[in-house]
């Protein structure tokens, strides 16, 4: 069984309270969140899938998982 990194929760937690409950993000979503500019960047660090990502997989990327 996996254990959840620290942060995980948080992160959970703080991506959805930004988002108002939203579970599949855009990147927009989080180009916001992040502050990152470059949507190339944000691409290639973050598995999106069909243009979205879910909030639990961008908080576990966040965390270090």
């Amino acid at each position: 069984m996996s254990r959840e990194r620290e942060a995980y929760r948080d992160n959970l937690a703080d991506i959805l309270d930004f988002t108002e409950g939203k579970r599949l993000l855009t990147i927009t979503d989080v180009r916001r969140y992040t502050g990152l500019r470059d949507d190339r960047a944000i691409k290639k660090r973050f598995p999106f899938r069909d243009g979205y990502i879910s909030a639990p997989t961008l908080a576990r990327c966040l965390s270090g998982q």
